[in-house]
């Protein structure tokens, strides 16, 4: 079995604005059709809002059209003062309106220094650090009674969070409830940005015609594919008309869906240690293992596993077998190695049902390790990693990758895994292509 495993890398290396920075910039934009006053032109809208914006320029025209489409009416608050209500002839652009218009996450978001790193792994750490203040506060407040007399006060973290929620410090945590009522006004909020997301991915980035494919992909060929992003870039360029199994681990963007029913997956990584993780469990909601549970992702990529697993478990039977017997061929034996006192298996010999892993555009954090250790972490998958570089000599991405790798399975698992005749990681640089 083959099986490819992508995440945004995998769109980006074909040109689509599917980083989180692409989709706050988005968000600003969709925001300001409604925000303008009505007396700005299609020409200064476009001139000061899209012709410095570098993305695909099918988006662009879109939003346009939407701005000169646009129907504009005065609502007087008296005293000479106006409110400016703002609809579109398209009812996505006013859902998405609805979800925006003041939401908390997205205001935070725009707040952040240079909207903070590359990826979207940036992305969920900075949910991450928002969530542990929430958390560390509640815990400091069910043993305190006034939390305005604490160091937490001077959170930045917090400051920021509730200056975006439009709230105070005194409101928020004036008691448990109200801190857990404030957890579940995010979470809400959240949902809103991830449908924002996904009618972003599935109603623009989708629809743009892929001019570039990459000479690395092509040629896999793959049995199955996992997908950590929501696109469904894979699909509609390199396997129409091929019989290919596909697991979307976080979820489909599907522009028919709302809300309720958006099966999206964007949280953070377990933070908690021991027994804690089963016992507190206030800000569950935002975690992706609750997520891909609550939202019913899918998961055929467990057959997947089972398969693997399943024909190395009847192979290591086999050989027991054999052994029982005193029959078993030397040829056959699994060799074994010694590291630092420890006695390692090595990989089975070629009989053995073999599988590969192909990984394309995905960083390996340690924020999907749970998934990721399921597949490279059998001795019966050849994993092959592929690592962007901008030059020959770009090791960049290489270096960061090995660092993830090691959070995910250990220095001394990674060593052996990369090392000697029987290695079953290997990393690839992808080919390089003119921009």
């Amino acid at each position: 079995m083959k099986i490819l495993l992508i995440g945004n890398g995998f769109d980006l290396e074909h040109n689509l604005p599917t980083s989180y920075k692409s989709f706050l910039e988005f968000c600003k934009r969709i925001e300001l059709i409604y925000s303008c006053v009505d007396t700005v032109t299609k020409e200064e809208y476009k001139r000061n809002n899209l012709d410095d914006w570098s993305t695909d320029d099918s988006i662009k025209n879109v939003l346009l059209h939407a701005f000169a489409e646009r129907k504009c009416k005065r609502i007087s608050q008296g005293n000479g003062m106006y409110e400016l209500e703002v609809s579109t002839s398209d009812s996505l652009f006013d859902e998405l309106h609805k979800l925006l218009y003041k939401n908390a996450w997205l205001n935070y978001f725009l707040n952040c220094p240079s909207y903070l790193g590359d990826n979207w792994i940036d992305f969920e750490t900075e949910i991450s650090r928002v969530i542990k203040a929430l958390d560390s506060a509640k815990k400091y407040l069910s043993s305190h009674s006034d939390i305005l007399n604490s160091k937490l006060k001077d959170d930045t973290i917090m400051i920021a969070i509730l200056k975006a929620a439009s709230t105070s410090l005194q409101t928020v945590f004036r008691s448990s409830e109200a801190v857990e009522g404030f957890a579940s006004s995010l979470n809400k909020e959240l949902d809103k940005l991830i449908r924002s997301l996904e009618i972003y991915i599935s109603y623009f980035v989708n629809k743009i015609a892929i001019s570039r494919l990459s000479p690395d992909i092509e040629s896999l060929n793959p049995d199955c594919v996992l997908s950590f992003n929501y696109s469904n870039t894979y699909e509609r360029v390199y396997g129409v008309g091929k019989d290919i199994k596909y697991g979307y681990i976080h979820g489909k963007a599907d522009v028919a869906k709302n809300v309720a029913s958006c099966n999206m997956v964007l949280g953070i990584d377990e933070y908690l240690v021991g027994e804690s993780k089963n016992t507190e469990l206030e800000f569950l909601p935002f975690k992706k293992y609750y997520q891909r549970i609550y939202k019913s992702t899918d998961n055929q990529y467990l057959d997947w596993v089972d398969e693997i697993k399943d024909g190395y478990d009847d192979y290591r039977r086999e050989i027991e077998a054999a052994y029982a017997r005193n029959n078993m061929p030397e040829k056959l034996r699994p060799r074994t190695i010694t590291h630092n006192n420890r006695i390692y298996t090595e990989a089975p010999p070629t009989h053995c049902p073999q599988h590969t892993l192909y990984v394309f555009g995905h960083s390996l954090d340690v924020t999907d390790q749970d998934v990721l250790k399921m597949f490279i972490c059998n001795n019966n998958v050849q994993t092959k990693i592929f690592y962007h570089r901008k030059n020959a000599d770009d090791k960049k991405s290489l270096g960061k990758i090995i660092k993830n790798l090691i959070g995910v399975m250990g220095q001394e698992e990674l060593i052996r895994k990369t090392g000697g005749a029987h290695k079953t990681i290997e990393f690839i640089p992808q080919t390089i292509q003119e921009q």
